[in-house]
């Protein structure tokens, strides 16, 4: 899946921001997993600007380019807490507190998610 920056909004407050350090209007991301918590809106995890760094970004600010969906994506839902769509892989408790930690298996395993993403949507 795919989306294009097409504005930049505050999460906080709504409101619309002419910059924003992270994204760059009218630029395609690809979206890593899909999050949806309890009572707010929903957020695409994309690599921004940087090139390197995983995050959350309100899904207001992007329209669709591409829909398709990886294979490896299943849903992690919480009851009354949250909804996502990701890589099963990223489910595993700790993972993520691995990958930023550095941790080299879960950031092989990362990369072998973004790869098999990359590739079901070129």
């Amino acid at each position: 899946m795919k989306v294009r920056c097409v504005k930049f909004i505050d999460e906080q407050t709504g409101q619309t921001l002419d910059s924003n350090s992270w994204l760059s209007v009218g630029k395609e991301y690809r979206v890593l997993s899909i999050y949806m918590q309890h009572g707010l809106p929903m957020k695409f995890q994309l690599i921004g600007d940087d090139g390197e760094t995983p995050a959350y970004h309100a899904a207001n600010q992007f329209e669709i380019v591409t829909n398709i969906i990886p294979s490896t994506w299943v849903v992690d839902f919480e009851s009354d807490s949250y909804f996502k769509l990701t890589p099963r892989n990223w489910c595993n408790v700790g993972f993520w507190e691995d990958y930023f930690d550095g941790v080299p298996e879960a950031v092989d395993l990362f990369d072998s998610e973004k790869a098999i993403i990359t590739k079901e949507d070129p």
